[in-house]
């Protein structure tokens, strides 16, 4: 049975037409956490377990192959600011040794576009995930965009050319994905959950809610 989830808060304050970069950088350290879109706070609710165990394996991942590889960092959800309108914190992003200066100790936030980010796709937030933030990390120049699904484990690799994102890769539960941003590296997601499934075989939403 699938567990239900929150949806995304939209809040605006009463007295003023939209909120300034000043007005959110100005906000409590949360929870409740939110993000900064075009003049709109949008609060975000309490990620699921599944969710978190599949950022979790992830990150110890990427953390070993980046330790031995040395080209880059990776933080979950850390603050990204793409602009003076936009500030998204995804559940994963990298940045190039190369780029590293854009990363502000002193903030805790990267200014402007990291190299790779990756979203956890939930009910509550795929559409917007794939829509408004899809688009926004294109215009912004984010190299690399990948969404995973927390349901089935599906992983889609995105790759910033002259004409838009494009679909490079998609990979199933059971089967390693393989990213072109880091050779040499294979993730199977459904393994590292302790979900090992028939290559080709996804997992089904009630399979994924029991979990």
């Amino acid at each position: 049975m699938a567990v239900a989830l929150k949806p995304l808060i939209e809040i605006r304050l009463p007295a003023k037409p939209s909120f300034t970069l000043a007005d959110f950088n100005a906000l409590p350290e949360g929870p409740p956490d939110y993000e900064f879109d075009g003049g709109k706070l949008i609060a975000m609710p309490r990620p699921h377990p599944r969710h978190q165990a599949i950022l979790r394996e992830l990150t110890a991942e990427l953390a070993v192959y980046l330790r031995t590889h040395r080209i880059g960092t990776c933080w979950p959800e850390v603050d990204v600011e793409l602009s003076r309108r936009r500030v998204y914190v995804p559940d994963l992003t990298f940045l190039a040794r190369e780029r590293r200066d854009i990363y502000s100790e002193s903030r805790g936030r990267i200014m402007g576009a990291p190299d790779l980010v990756v979203d956890i796709l939930s009910p509550a937030s795929a559409s917007r995930d794939r829509i408004v933030k899809f688009n926004a990390y294109r215009e912004a120049g984010v190299s690399w965009y990948w969404l995973i699904d927390s349901q089935s484990l599906a992983i889609e690799e995105y790759a910033l050319t002259p004409q838009g994102y494009l679909a490079v890769t998609r990979v199933g539960a059971g089967e390693a994905f393989r990213p072109q941003l880091f050779p040499e590296l294979a993730i199977d997601l459904a393994a590292l959950l302790g979900e090992a499934v028939e290559p080709g075989e996804e997992l089904s939403e009630e399979d994924a809610a029991a979990e």
